[in-house]
């Protein structure tokens, strides 16, 4: 059993899933057929009330306030991550210096000198780093991943994905990302950063424009960003990120669209020519579709593959060196939104 001790409940509560598995084994063959050997037995958040909560909801007894005791703590040997993104580097390396694999949420880090400590940090250690970036666990993401791989649309020369989030009510459940601020491109526009590099590879230049629509006047800084992007491979792709936006109506939050010499993916649909539209129901990654949705079904995918990660030495997905590359993708893209031209993107760490 891997025992993961968890920081910050407000999205890192969706990894308590691990300690209530008569529901999932209720709600679903596929999880009744393979419980993950993970549990959270430590909790950490600077807000007792919650913590209080959670414990008492979960029957968890090892609680406390202070991130520092918590990897001090034997019973521990994951440190999930899931604080505000300036945090992240001390405590991802002081997790690591404790001997303690790390799950991290987005943005890995917020500078190149952070990711550069981590990355040399992680290749010291031996030990496991995987950045929980969740849209590569939904499964029509997965689906069109294993469909490209295969060679089902031909050779795959452009992409464009897009992210749309009306944060408004994220600023009231989450105050911080008003009071530090939030960065924006290196903890939003990352999602669709990270889902074009899987798909394509890694970015050579970015070109990004960027302004601050002031729906939320008090957010200082920019909110809503296009990108264009060129790849080493030579290939193109696009991101549209839109965290100042009234939702859209029938507008999905994420979605990836795919172009190849023999035909095109947008999100869950394929066209091959000249066969005509063609839905993609049956899912062959090896989750099928299930009474999970949204970011409870994505981690409870990201917790298996990190259990394989530390057991079976399987790569992480999103380790030190690919998160490196997604903060340094987002770094370009604010120095091409001050400077007006592209910028190159650094790749080798």
């Amino acid at each position: 059993m891997i025992k993961i001790g968890l920081v910050g409940l407000g999205h890192g509560k969706t990894l308590l899933q691990l300690n209530t598995p008569d529901v999932y084994r209720s709600r679903n063959d596929y999880l009744k057929k393979e419980i993950i050997p993970m549990k959270v037995t430590a909790l950490c958040d600077t807000n007792e009330d919650i913590l209080s909560k959670f414990s008492k909801e979960y029957n968890i007894d090892a609680c406390t306030t202070d991130f520092n005791e918590l990897i001090k703590m034997d019973d521990v040997d994951v440190v999930g991550i899931y604080t505000p993104g300036p945090l992240h580097a001390p405590q991802i390396l002081a997790a690591l210096d404790a001997g303690k694999h790390v799950m991290v949420t987005k943005s890995m880090v917020y500078t190149e000198k952070e990711a550069e400590d981590v990355v040399n940090a992680v290749d010291k250690s031996g030990l496991v780093l995987l950045v929980t970036q969740t849209m590569r666990c939904k499964l029509d993401m997965m689906e069109a991943k294993r469909a490209c791989d295969a060679g089902e649309i031909g050779d795959l020369f452009m992409a464009e994905s897009h992210y749309v989030h009306d944060l408004r009510n994220a600023y009231i459940y989450s105050p911080w990302r008003l009071e530090m601020p939030q960065d924006l491109i290196l903890g939003g526009a990352c999602h669709p950063i990270d889902l074009l590099r899987w798909y394509m590879g890694d970015v050579e230049e970015i070109h990004c424009y960027g302004l601050k629509s002031g729906i939320v006047p008090e957010y200082p800084k920019e909110d809503n960003f296009v990108m264009n992007l060129k790849f080493t491979s030579g290939k193109i792709g696009r991101v549209a990120a839109y965290l100042g936006a009234i939702n859209p109506p029938n507008v999905p939050m994420n979605q990836i669209a795919l172009y190849g010499t023999k035909g095109s993916i947008i999100d869950n649909m394929k066209k091959i020519d000249p066969e005509g539209y063609m839905p993609q129901v049956e899912y062959s990654v090896g989750y099928p579709d299930t009474a999970l949705k949204g970011h409870a079904q994505e981690m409870i995918i990201m917790l298996r593959h990190m259990y394989n990660c530390i057991v079976n030495g399987e790569k992480p997905w999103v380790g030190a060196r690919e998160g490196a590359r997604v903060v340094s993708t987002g770094l370009a893209a604010w120095e091409s939104l001050k400077t007006g031209v592209p910028v190159k993107v650094r790749n080798e760490f």
